[in-house]
């Protein structure tokens, strides 16, 4: 059994600075305080960890949290980050395992995918490599990404910051003839949406940040807890995928 503590979107700002009001680091370590005290087998954090963008400080600070917290963690890059600064810092080049582009892991017998989507969109280069994995794995298939490749019902972020490239990765996904269960977050909410004419289940994880008030145009915060959420996959299959918040 495999038991994942997931992180997105903890939007790291320089200290002494609150973007929105809120003081990103605490809340990230409030977050962090919270996933010790379970009894997790790794961490995978899926993007935006800086704000406004990535930064050598706090891709540092990161690190040294992270490190602190004594199990293994992977990391995938969010549009706000800076793919080749994270690789320097967290000396990725050098620990395969934590790699930070497109890859496939195996944790505790359960094979996970991570795709890049900083770029927001789906290169031809990972269109071929993610439809080959999809092709080998036999079993359930689980991806974890930054951006959900759908539309989900949150105003802004539909209409101002979207996945570029969803329909391409929807196509890919359907002529495999598979089903895939993504793990995402940049839309700053807990939701779990099955686009339509799909066989994808795509859970959006809550930031450390800050939830988004899902009817507004407008980038307005309305639930400041910071989220995370807790997977437990065995023998390849989902068993349970809940959320939790900061009191």
């Amino acid at each position: 059994m495999l038991k994942i503590a997931h992180i997105t979107d903890t939007h790291i700002a320089p200290v002494g600075e609150k973007p929105k009001g809120i003081d990103s680091l605490q809340r990230f370590l409030d977050v962090l305080e919270q996933i010790s005290r379970g009894d997790f087998d790794i961490l995978i954090h899926t993007g935006d960890i800086s704000y406004p963008e990535g930064s050598r400080e706090s891709y540092q600070w990161m690190k040294e949290q992270l490190d602190g917290l004594d199990i293994p963690y992977y990391l995938r890059p969010g549009n706000h980050d800076d793919v080749l600064l994270m690789q320097e810092v967290f000396k990725l080049k050098d620990l395969p395992p934590r790699e930070v582009l497109n890859g496939v892991i195996a944790a505790r017998g359960q094979s996970l995918m991570f795709l890049d989507s900083s770029s927001e969109r789906l290169s031809v280069k990972q269109a071929s490599w993610l439809a080959r994995e999809i092709e080998v794995q036999e079993d359930d298939l689980f991806l974890f990404m930054h951006h959900p490749p759908c539309s989900c019902g949150v105003k802004v972020m539909d209409s101002k910051y979207p996945y570029k490239t969803s329909a391409y990765f929807q196509k890919i996904a359907a002529d495999s003839g598979r089903s895939l269960t993504l793990f995402t977050g940049h839309y700053h909410i807990e939701k779990t949406v099955t686009p339509e004419n799909t066989d994808l289940t795509v859970h959006i994880s809550p930031p450390t940040f800050g939830s988004l008030d899902p009817d507004s145009e407008d980038y307005s915060i309305s639930d400041e807890r910071g989220g995370w959420r807790e997977i437990v996959i065995n023998k390849q299959k989902l068993i349970t995928t809940d959320c939790r918040y900061l009191d």
